[in-house]
């Protein structure tokens, strides 16, 4: 298992989760898909909160996410994230220690 985990917390502006899940398809699962450094990764829309949305990942290692977050790809896609965002994101970073199914 991984060394890193990150849960990340945010909301998409009102009514624009869904495109803003349809960006991430395109720009960031092909990019995870072939990155085995990223071992986990799930988006899980909030059930309560039609505009917010999770997002846990497990990296081999902290330098695995720090590749991924200075990769110019992430930057094309923030820029085009950015304005569908309601705010900044509450990011939690943890160390796995236990977990069922990876």
């Amino acid at each position: 298992m991984g060394e890193l985990a990150m849960v990340i917390k945010t909301k998409a502006q009102a009514g624009k989760r869904d495109e803003l899940f349809d960006l991430y398809k395109e720009i960031m699962v092909p990019r995870a898909e072939r990155n085995d450094a990223q071992e986990v990764v799930v988006w899980c829309a909030d059930q309560h909160d039609p505009d917010a949305f999770f997002l846990f990942e497990i990296y081999t290692s902290g330098e695995a996410m720090g590749a991924n977050a200075a990769a110019p790809w992430f930057a094309d896609y923030m820029a085009k994230a950015g304005p569908l965002l309601a705010g900044e994101p509450e990011v939690a970073m943890a160390t796995p220690q236990w977990s069922k199914g990876v």
